[in-house]
Order: structure tokens, then C-alpha cells, then sequence
């Protein structure tokens, strides 16, 4: 078998993977949508309310993906490698392209904001590129163009300085009594 074989039965395999967990749908009355930004889990809703009212970077990366086909529902959930929050998938709803953006709400902090803001960069990275439209595609768009960590997650310098930015931002526009 091919590496090349060996890395599409991989992926078409997370796919079905991710794919058996329970339907999203869109954002419910007490968890917020900052536009086609969305969660169903009301933490995550103010963190995404919070990150856009307190940093540019966030809200500049939302508009971004306002103006696209895409829709990101960002959720709880594990993601392993280390890492805080991760791209998962993206499916296809009609004409219009759904991600899934998994992130660990341990702490709703500076970092989170960072991480959402991190992966929010990588789907615009996927919806740059209309032929992304599953997982697999999304795997093999990657292959191109990132790069790939030690742990085997994929990376892209874009995404690296968006997540810092937004860090930075909100670090700056801290409220009054986190400041004390």
C-alpha cells in the first residue's frame, strides 16, 4: 500500500468517525452566533461574543468568513496532539460548506479566544479553496499547503499569527476588573 493510499484511508476514516457524533444545528437562543461564526454550547457563544467585542483580529477574521459560503460551528471537545482547539471537518449543506472547529473549554481565558481565533484563520484557509468540500479534500489541502508538526497535526503561519493577534488584543482590552 502507498503512503499516499495509507494517508486517504486515514482520512476518509476520521471522517466517518466525526460523522457519527450528534448533529450540530445552529446556535441556540442562549449561546450567541457572531454571524456565521456559531455554537451550540452557551460558554463557547460568549467567548466568541467576547473575543469579537474585545479584539479586531477576531472580528476581522469573522467578517471574513461572513463574506464566504461557510458556515464554522465551534464546539467542545477533545482534539488530542496537545493542542486546545482544532479544524475537523468540513461537509457540504446545498451550495454552502459547514466546519467544525472542536475546542477544550477547560478555562474560558485569553488562550481560548486565541485558539478559536487560530482555527477560525485555518477555515478561511479551507474556504479560500471551493474544491474543499469534505474531509478528505481538506486532508490533501493541507498536504499542499501546511506544514506538518511533529504530533502529525497540520500548520500554517497564517494561523499561527492570527491566534497570537487575537491573544494580544484581548490581553490589551482587558476589562477594568481583570486589570486589578
Amino acid at each position: 500500500m502507498t503512503s499516499t493510499t495509507r494517508q486517504l484511508m486515514v482520512a476518509m476514516m476520521m471522517t466517518g468517525l466525526i460523522g457519527t457524533g450528534r448533529p450540530v444545528v445552529a446556535a441556540s437562543v442562549d449561546a450567541p452566533a457572531v454571524g456565521r461564526v456559531r455554537s451550540t454550547n452557551a460558554l463557547i457563544g460568549r467567548v466568541l461574543k467576547e473575543a469579537s467585542d474585545r479584539s479586531q483580529a477576531f472580528r476581522r477574521l469573522v467578517e471574513i468568513i461572513n463574506a464566504s459560503d461557510g458556515t464554522v460551528y465551534v464546539e467542545e471537545g477533545k482534539c488530542g496532539q496537545g493542542v486546545r482547539a482544532c479544524l475537523v471537518t468540513v461537509t457540504m449543506a446545498g451550495a454552502n460548506r459547514n466546519l467544525w472547529v472542536k475546542v477544550d473549554t477547560g478555562a474560558a481565558d485569553v488562550d481560548l479566544m486565541g485558539s478559536i481565533g487560530h482555527e477560525l484563520q485555518h477555515a478561511i484557509e479551507v474556504l479560500s479553496d471551493r474544491t474543499v468540500t469534505s474531509g478528505p479534500t481538506m486532508y490533501f489541502f493541507y498536504l499542499k499547503k501546511g506544514s506538518r508538526s511533529q504530533t502529525g497535526t497540520f500548520e500554517t503561519r497564517a494561523a499561527v499569527e492570527a491566534g497570537e493577534a487575537v491573544r494580544s488584543e484581548v490581553r490589551k482590552d482587558r476589562p477594568r476588573a481583570e486589570a486589578r
